[in-house]
């Protein structure tokens, strides 16, 4: 005699597995501890939203920063011009002594009034550039 044939019209029986009863204090504190993990987790997700910025035209601290941005650029800019004006100015004024042609003081007054303008143009970048390295 074999063992499959034994068991070939065999069935397993397997009986029901009785749960106990939970505790009803267990269920509350489980359910407690559920509730504020659910809360400190709503709370890191939602932790970074201002409700103030959803506002469509921004707040009140957003304009003041792009005031104070578009100041500074409109100052850096005034800057520009009245150097390269002054330095215009200076050469062409001074060079009456080395200069009698008006064209010649002119043409040094040009040439000192580009490369003033070149030199502040330079120093303008790269402050925008550390500035933007910066953040």
């Amino acid at each position: 005699v074999y063992l499959h044939e034994l068991l070939e019209g065999s069935e397993i029986y397997l009986p029901e597995v009785e749960k106990p009863p939970r505790n009803p204090e267990l269920v509350a504190r489980l359910e407690k501890i559920k509730a504020k993990l659910a809360n400190e987790e709503y709370k890191r997700i939602t932790r970074n939203i201002n409700c103030q910025e959803l506002n469509q035209y921004g707040t009140l601290a957003d304009l003041g920063r792009q005031v104070r941005s578009m100041k500074a650029v409109v100052i850096t800019i005034f800057n520009f011009i009245v150097t390269v004006v002054a330095a215009f100015a200076c050469t062409y004024l001074g060079s009456q002594y080395v200069f009698t042609e008006t064209a010649a003081r002119v043409l040094s007054a040009v040439i000192v009034a580009s490369v003033v303008g070149l030199a502040e143009l330079y120093v303008m970048v790269r402050t925008v550039e550390g500035e933007l390295g910066g953040l």
